[in-house]
């Protein structure tokens, strides 16, 4: 919030700017970083953004333990880091059953007919199966596993969202944590 905040901050002062007697360059940046605070604040008001897949403290070993519901949120997922767009796939990351798992999402192909990768799970297996990469940080908040040989790279943030490199960096390492208590693996260095 303090983030969308700042945003609100540099728009209206930018609108300051303009309306008292400023360069007209400044139209088109402040039009932009308009729309993304605008688009933000939605994003905030329908609660979407990365922090409502935030963990409650041991929420994944509760779910275990007291076979709790699970844990479901949005994620993307790539094949690995800075993949191209056409590789990435948004989807349903979840921990149920002592189980992660990630189902992609309907994907329009553009001519009207079905899409084959429509709800394929491309994730299924028990943390003890899984290796996870570094700990996602403010300049890495993707959460990185590996499992069987194949690389999952996923991103819990909206990729226009302003706040989700603080915001979804703190999510993505909860889930990493968790992900190590419930039997996760990390990588080597």
């Amino acid at each position: 919030m303090a983030v969308l905040l700042l945003w609100w901050a540099v728009v209206l002062v930018g609108v300051f700017l303009l309306t008292s007697g400023g360069s007209w360059i400044l139209l088109l940046p402040i039009a932009v970083i308009g729309i993304l605070v605008v688009a933000n604040t939605i994003v905030i008001v329908r609660h979407t953004g990365p922090e409502q897949a935030a963990l409650a403290p041991g929420q994944l070993a509760r779910a275990d333990a007291d076979g709790d519901e699970g844990v479901a949120v949005w994620a993307t997922r790539a094949p690995r880091r800075g993949a191209a767009d056409k590789a990435k796939r948004t989807g349903t990351l979840a921990y149920e059953g002592g189980r992660l798992t990630f189902t992609t999402d309907p994907l329009p192909d553009g001519r009207g007919g079905p899409d084959p990768l429509a709800e394929v799970t491309v994730l299924d297996a028990a943390p003890r199966q899984l290796e996870l990469g570094s700990r996602p940080t403010l300049f890495r908040p993707n959460l990185v596993v590996d499992h069987q040989g194949t690389r999952h790279v996923f991103d819990l943030s909206a990729p226009f969202d302003l706040g989700s490199g603080a915001v979804g960096a703190v999510v993505t390492a909860a889930w990493w944590d968790q992900l190590l208590e419930v039997g996760a693996r990390r990588r080597p260095s």
